[in-house]
C-alpha cells in the first residue's frame, strides 16, 4: 500500500539515501531488518515527502537481484585493506547476509517507507564513476564491465566536466553510444518499477558526469532522448497496468548549457514531458546557482515541474547548516521551484554516517519544505567555489576561485537571494545583514580594493587576517530581494 501521505499531492520535499553508507556499511554481518531500515526510521516525524534510495553499489552491481546487473561482491576476493575501508568488504557481506535470509534490501525498504508514510522510488545512478577509484573501489566495477570493456568510455579520461579519479587515465564509465548500454539500463529501471510496489523512479545522470567520449556529446543527444522516451514509455505501461500515480523523475546539470554539454536534451525532455520533475543540481557540492527560474520559464505550459537540489557539502565553506541550506532552499522556492531535493543526506551527515543526525539537521527536515517558516531563519548565501579550485583559465565550471593580477582588475559575482529583506526589516526581524569576502595567496599588506553591492560603494569593512588569507566582513549592506551583483576590483597600494 503507498503511504498515508497523499499520492496525488506533488510532493514538497524529496530525500535522497546513498543506499550503504549509513546501513549496509556500518553494520557487523549479519544486518538485521532494522539496521538495514535505519535510513527510513531516522527521518520519520519529518516533513520528508518522498524517500528515494541509491539501488547500485557501483552502477552495474547492486545488493537485489537483477537480470541487468550483478550482486554486488560476489567473486571478489581481494579487498582493500587500508583503515577505513573496512566498509567496501562489510556492505558485500551484509549483501549476501540478507540474500540468504531470503530478504530482498528493494522489497524491504518498500515496504518500510510506505509503513512510516513516505513515497519510495528507488533511484539508479546513471554512470557511478566512484569505480574510476582503483585504490578504493575496484571492488564496485561488475565481472560484465571487466568482459566487455568496449562498452565502457575508458581512455583517455575525461577532463571537460570536473569530478572524478584520473589516476589511471580509465574511466569505467558506460559509453551511452553503444546500444547495448541503453538496452542494458532501460531493462533495470523497467524491471524495477514492474516488479517492486514503488511510487516512482529517481534516475540521477549527476553522480557520473559523462555519457560520451569527450567530444561525442553533441552527437549523443539524440540517442538519449530516444533513451529517455523508451523510459517514459515503459513505466507509464506500468502505472496504466497498476492504475496509479508513478512519477519519473530525473537529476540533471542545474542549467541547460551544461545539460547539453554533456549529452542531455532536457529542453527536448521537457517539451515532450519525458519525466515529472527535473532537480537541478550540481554534480559536485552544493550550488546555488542552478537556473530554476530558466527551467521553471520553459515548463510552464508542460505538466513538468523543476526542484533544486542540494547537499551537505559545500566546497570551500565546509560544511552546509541549516544557514545554508535554507538559503539555497529559499532562493529555489522564490524562483518557482516545486519541490527541494537533499541528496546524500544521510551520508553527509555532521557527524558521519556511524552516529545520528545532529538536532539542526534534523530541524532542516522539518522546515525546509516550507518557504514561509524558513524565510524568518538565518541564512548564509554562497558563490560557488570550483570543486578543484580551478580558475576559470584552468577549465573550472564555478564563479570562484577568480585571480585579480594587479590594479584595475575586477570582477563581478551574482547572488540570488531569496529573502524578502525589505519585508523582514518592516516586521522588525531583520538584525543585519552582512558581505564576507576572503583573499587568498595575496600580500596582505598591499591590499586594497573597491567593493560594491548593486551599484553602490561599500564603505571600509573589517579585516581578519591569518597566514593564508584576509577576510574582509562589511556590516549593514544594501542587499536585496533577487539577484545581487557584488563587483570587486583592486586599486593601487
Amino acid at each position: 500500500m503507498p503511504g498515508t501521505r497523499d499520492e496525488n499531492e506533488f510532493p514538497r520535499l524529496i530525500f535522497n539515501s546513498d543506499g550503504d553508507s549509513t546501513t549496509l556499511m556500518q553494520f557487523t554481518p549479519p544486518i538485521t531488518q532494522e539496521q538495514a531500515c535505519r535510513a527510513v526510521e531516522e527521518i520519520v516525524g519529518t516533513e520528508v515527502d518522498v524517500f528515494t534510495n541509491s539501488m547500485g553499489r557501483g552502477d552495474d552491481t547492486f545488493s537485489h537481484p537483477t537480470e541487468f546487473g550483478e550482486v554486488y561482491g560476489e567473486g571478489v576476493t581481494e579487498w582493500p585493506q587500508e583503515k577505513g575501508l573496512e566498509g567496501i568488504r562489510v556492505a558485500a557481506e551484509n549483501t549476501r547476509a540478507l540474500l540468504d535470509a531470503g530478504i530482498d534490501i528493494v522489497e524491504l525498504l518498500a515496504a518500510r517507507a510506505h509503513k512510516r508514510g513516505f513515497q519510495f522510488w528507488p533511484a539508479l545512478r546513471m554512470n557511478d564513476i566512484h569505480e574510476d577509484d582503483s585504490a578504493r573501489f575496484a571492488t564496485r566495477r561488475s565481472s560484465f564491465k571487466k568482459e566487455h570493456q568496449e562498452l565502457l568510455i575508458g581512455s583517455p579520461y575525461p577532463t571537460r566536466h570536473g569530478y572524478g579519479y584520473p589516476h589511471d587515465d580509465f574511466t569505467w564509465a558506460f559509453d551511452y553510444a553503444k546500444k547495448e548500454v541503453r538496452d542494458r539500463k532501460l531493462g533495470l529501471i523497467l524491471e524495477t518499477c514492474g516488479k517492486y510496489d514503488v511510487d516512482g523512479f529517481e534516475m540521477d545522470f549527476q553522480r557520473g558526469a559523462w555519457y560520451f567520449k569527450e567530444r561525442q556529446e553533441e552527437a549523443g543527444l539524440a540517442m538519449m532522448t530516444d533513451f529517455m522516451r523508451r523510459v517514459r514509455a515503459g513505466t507509464r505501461d506500468i502505472s496504466e497496468k497498476r492504475g496509479r500515480q508513478f512519477r519519473l523523475m530525473v537529476r540533471v546539470p542545474p542549467t541547460i548549457a551544461k545539460c547539453l554539454d554533456v549529452g542531455l536534451d532536457v529542453p527536448t525532455w521537457i517539451k515532450e514531458e519525458l519525466a515529472d520533475l527535473f532537480i537541478l543540481m550540481d554534480k559536485d557540492y552544493l550550488d546555488m546557482g542552478a537556473d530554476v527560474r530558466g527551467l521553471v520559464a520553459l515548463a510552464k505550459s508542460t505538466s513538468c515541474k523543476i526542484g533544486g537540489g542540494l547537499e551537505h557539502s559545500v566546497k570551500g565553506y565546509g560544511h552546509a547548516g541549516a544557514d545554508t541550506l535554507y538559503a539555497g532552499a529559499l532562493s529555489y522556492w522564490r524562483q518557482g521551484a516545486s519541490c527541494i531535493y537533499l541528496f546524500n543526506y544521510d551520508c553527509h551527515r555532521e557527524l558521519g554516517g556511524a552516529l545520528p543526525y545532529t538536532p539542526e539537521e534534523v530541524q532542516v527536515l522539518r522546515e525546509i519544505h516550507d518557504p514561509n517558516v524558513i524565510s524568518r531563519r538565518n541564512k548564509r548565501y554562497c558563490v560557488t567555489v570550483d570543486a578543484y579550485s580551478r580558475l576559470p583559465e584552468e577549465g573550472g565550471t564555478m564563479p570562484l576561485p577568480y585571480l585579480l593580477r594587479q590594479a584595475g582588475d575586477g570582477a563581478a559575482f551574482t547572488i540570488w537571494v531569496g529573502d524578502d529583506l525589505e519585508s523582514a526589516r518592516r516586521d522588525g526581524v531583520l538584525d543585519e545583514v552582512w558581505l564576507r569576502l576572503m583573499y587568498g595567496s595575496y600580500d596582505t599588506d598591499m591590499l586594497n580594493a573597491t567593493v560594491s553591492l548593486n551599484g553602490r560603494q561599500l564603505p571600509s569593512g573589517h579585516r581578519a587576517q591569518t597566514s593564508e588569507s584576509t577576510t574582509v566582513t562589511y556590516s549593514d549592506v544594501p542587499a536585496v530581494f533577487g539577484e545581487n551583483e557584488v563587483a570587486v576590483e583592486l586599486k593601487d597600494g
